[in-house]
């Protein structure tokens, strides 16, 4: 067997092979790329897996020979590759080696083979009945709202992004939250209703990162929940990621209704005010004591040895006087995230949830619970 691929082609979906391949493994095969040539089709097929998510995706190639499956080591394969500056790679295979090289033979490597049948058989999934959504869409859910899902093993259900669809108003919403704070996005979909998403589902943070990643280059995607998988289509493949186990909070619960008191703000005035703040806080968790009155908003940071900043700046307030402590981080996180050039901060008092909105970000809302020092 002899073929021939594009470099930065095969580059590129080795990346994302190499993502989902599992480098820590106890079964070796986990650690490797099954690679299936087909000439009939003149495709290169690359499988990987840690049997928690899988990938395959494909890559066009000039083939000659008879169809072949064999398993290589995934992230060397992949280093190799980035190695060769040509345009176009040869592969021959010979014996029990994959010899990779370009057409001059200024470099050539040899890689060592395994037997393609030691290597896991993935579940089955059809595009049938699947959500067609754009891609950027698709990112744009995750990536408005991971930022907030949980780091701790112990909030398990809480360690990804809650996808719920919402049938009769025609959109598609992601929910993170680590239990101080929440991300909230809605985006309309046509053709959810007859999809097959019927109830919500969380996907974990390394496979909804994965997820955004393939869908934010693609036009549209397929995107669904099968029997306990995400899964996604793309233009060159498929993704699936097991889903976490378990029953994502009642978050709609924890958001308040109706507020007393209403900030408005320049995001990036206040995004910037609160980054000096922080200067001199060499705290992990990152206080900042904010007194909210009339046309004011006054910052200030932890008297310390090191010594404190206070800041003040220009806001349009409604409301009685107030003085509430955030973690600066999650309040920056938020405003990073936004689009907005005015915020607004709603809230009822001292110790309960402060709900950030904006006008340019649309379906969108944070909710962050006040430190209590």
């Amino acid at each position: 067997m002899i073929a021939k691929i594009d470099k930065n082609r095969l580059e590129k979906l080795l990346k994302r092979a190499d993502s989902v391949a599992d480098k820590k493994a106890s079964m070796a095969v986990l650690s490797m790329a099954l690679l299936t040539f087909e000439p009939e089709k003149n495709l290169l097929y690359i499988t990987t897996t840690d049997l928690e998510q899988g990938f395959k995706g494909k890559v066009s190639a000039t083939i000659e020979g008879e169809p072949l499956s064999i398993c290589v080591p995934c992230r060397k394969f992949y280093e190799v590759i980035k190695t060769l500056d040509e345009d176009e790679i040869i592969f021959e295979k010979e014996d029990t080696r994959l010899v990779i090289k370009d057409e001059e033979e200024n470099s050539k490597f040899e890689l060592a083979i395994t037997d393609s049948e030691e290597f896991p058989n993935l579940p089955e999934f059809m595009e049938e009945n699947l959500l067609d959504i754009p891609g950027k869409v698709l990112a744009e859910l995750i990536d408005k709202t991971i930022f907030c899902a949980s780091k701790e093993e112990a909030r398990f259900v809480l360690g990804g992004v809650y996808f719920e669809p919402l049938k009769e108003e025609g959109k598609l919403r992601a929910v993170a939250s680590d239990g101080h704070r929440l991300a909230l996005l809605d985006r309309d979909v046509p053709g959810i209703e007859d999809s097959n998403l019927s109830e919500g589902f969380i996907v974990g943070r390394k496979g909804a990162d994965m997820i955004s990643e393939l869908a934010e280059d693609e036009l549209v995607v397929k995107f669904g929940f099968v029997h306990n998988y995400a899964v996604l289509f793309f233009s060159d493949g498929f993704f699936f990621s097991r889903t976490l186990e378990g029953t994502f909070p009642d978050y709609r619960a924890v958001i308040p209704q109706e507020f007393q008191n209403v900030l408005k703000i320049d995001r990036k005035l206040f995004l910037n005010a609160l980054d000096r703040a922080t200067v001199l806080i060499s705290e992990k968790y990152k206080p900042i004591k904010i007194d909210f009155s009339s046309n004011e908003l006054f910052l200030s940071s932890p008297e310390s040895e090191v010594g404190k900043a206070e800041i003040k700046l220009r806001a349009e307030y409604q409301g009685s006087p107030l003085s509430v402590t955030f973690n600066a981080d999650y309040l920056i996180s938020a405003l990073e995230h936004m689009k907005s050039e005015e915020i607004e901060m709603k809230l009822n008092d001292e110790r309960s949830p402060c709900l950030i909105t904006g006008y340019r970000d649309e379906g969108f809302l944070y909710l962050l619970m006040p430190m209590v020092i």
